[in-house]
């Protein structure tokens, strides 16, 4: 469990259909898109990336779909708004959902040295 009780993408694992899912990402990248979460689910490539600096503003895309998702802040409960673009299915919005409860802050380059300093620093 990460910071706040959610789970991270730090040795983490997806199951879909009871098949493991292998998550890909570059850790060293410095852009978002390099950064992005990359999977393959039922023969589609998916990526999750961070669509601003904020750690709050997600999108999942695939060829066609994109679905992005915002979490409002601290605070104001546990909801997320959650747009559609393109033919999306269910798998699609189920994923988007699904990551969107995810610690996802190390997608950032920010959040990546945040992330950093807590688990070198675990008393900040």
């Amino acid at each position: 469990m990460a910071l706040g009780g959610k789970p991270s993408l730090a040795s983490g694992q997806l199951m879909v259909a009871g098949e493991s899912v292998p998550l890909r990402r570059d850790r060293w990248a410095f852009s978002r898109q390099g950064r992005a979460l990359r999977f393959e689910v039922a023969g589609r490539a998916y990526r999750y990336y961070a669509t601003s600096r904020r750690h709050r503003h997600r999108a999942l895309a695939r060829e066609g779909v994109e679905i992005v998702t915002h979490r409002p802040r601290r605070g104001e409960g546990k909801s997320a708004t959650v747009s559609v673009r393109g033919p999306a299915d269910a798998t699609d919005v189920a994923l988007a959902v699904l990551l969107c409860g995810v610690n996802t802050r190390n997608l950032t380059p920010g959040g990546a040295v945040r992330t950093f300093f807590y688990r070198v620093f675990p008393f900040l």
